[in-house]
């Protein structure tokens, strides 16, 4: 009998060719069929609903296969493509959605980084991201001389997103992200509804037997942020309210933008913030039981290399644990 279940997190589903921005990396659309093709054969593919069952009653699932259950973060337009293909194989997922690309039609934090660097490129971006912490009174001089973009530039984004995610104020990494999607990525004839879902298409994730649940308002570390009441209100109270009324649809569970320990809160510090969900996710890779706090539950977050070959090794050993 099952008594543990791993979680699958995806992002970016991309075109296998012809994909007009080569540079945002994710999963190809190829990859993903023998991603699922692969966990067919291997695993006892469930639900939310059964993950509920496993925590309400304490049982096991009636499969001598462990579980494994997908979810996507980020509510972007591309996954729909995933759902379809759960869709026709009878599967379940979750997609994990920031309200903000669907109330404000604005997109959220990350995906604005992602997109305005391979429309342009790092170097010209890193030009026009100097102007826009010029014009905000970022003070970060040194990270621009610094930067050798061609030699470092993995290692050039990942200071960029430390600035914008954790060293400044989260309101501010706003204002200065919109900044830069108003002027580099509308400029480009690119808007929210090429980056995100819109509500027709969540509709239909739905009528798919597919659930939702949130993932912040604007896609924020919830916990490094500091936020107020009223900020924790607006990005992880409200999201669960706009999508349950917009949708007409029970939402129970959300994930941790960015998911690792310091943008999580342990199960009793949100518990004592708020009883809103029944679950809650992170990208901390585990083998998750009953014992497993069901708001703290783990996923391993799947990376644009990973066929399934690959992936495959890293669930089987995840599963000798």
């Amino acid at each position: 009998m099952t008594s543990a279940f791993q979680s699958l997190c995806y992002h970016y589903i991309r075109q296998e060719s012809d994909d007009p921005l080569p540079r945002i990396f994710g999963t190809k659309i190829n990859n993903f069929i023998d991603h699922v093709k692969m966990i067919q054969k291997k695993y006892n593919i469930i639900s939310l609903d059964e993950i509920d069952s496993i925590y309400k009653n304490k049982n096991q699932l009636t499969n001598e296969k462990n579980g494994l259950f997908f979810t996507f973060d980020d509510g972007l337009a591309d996954q729909f493509e995933a759902a379809k293909i759960l869709c026709e194989n009878g599967i379940s997922g979750i997609f994990f959605i920031p309200t903000c690309t669907l109330i404000d039609k604005l997109p959220a934090n990350p995906i604005i980084l992602h997109y305005a660097i391979a429309i342009h490129g790092l170097d010209k971006f890193l030009t026009e991201l100097k102007t826009y912490f010029e014009k905000h009174n970022v003070s970060e001089k040194s990270f621009f001389t610094q930067q050798t973009s061609k030699t470092k530039k993995f290692q050039t984004i990942d200071k960029i997103k430390d600035i914008l995610y954790y060293k400044i104020n989260h309101s501010l990494s706003r204002k200065i992200l919109l900044d830069i999607y108003e002027n580099l990525i509308l400029s480009e004839k690119i808007s929210n509804s090429d980056m995100h879902f819109s509500i027709n298409q969540v509709k239909k994730l739905l009528d798919m037997g597919h659930k939702i649940g949130t993932h912040s308002h604007s896609h924020i570390s919830i916990g490094s942020s500091k936020l107020s009441k009223p900020e924790f209100q607006i990005e992880m109270i409200k999201p669960k309210e706009l999508l349950e009324k917009t949708f007409q649809t029970e939402v129970i569970s959300m994930s941790y933008p960015f998911g690792e320990r310091k943008d999580c809160y342990d199960s009793g510090k949100l518990l004592a913030k708020t009883k809103s969900y029944k679950f809650a996710f992170t990208i901390e890779h585990k083998l998750n039981t009953i014992n497993t706090l069901p708001l703290e539950i783990g996923r391993y977050m799947v990376h644009s290399s990973d066929d399934a070959s690959k992936l495959d090794k890293i669930l089987e050993m995840k599963d000798r644990i």
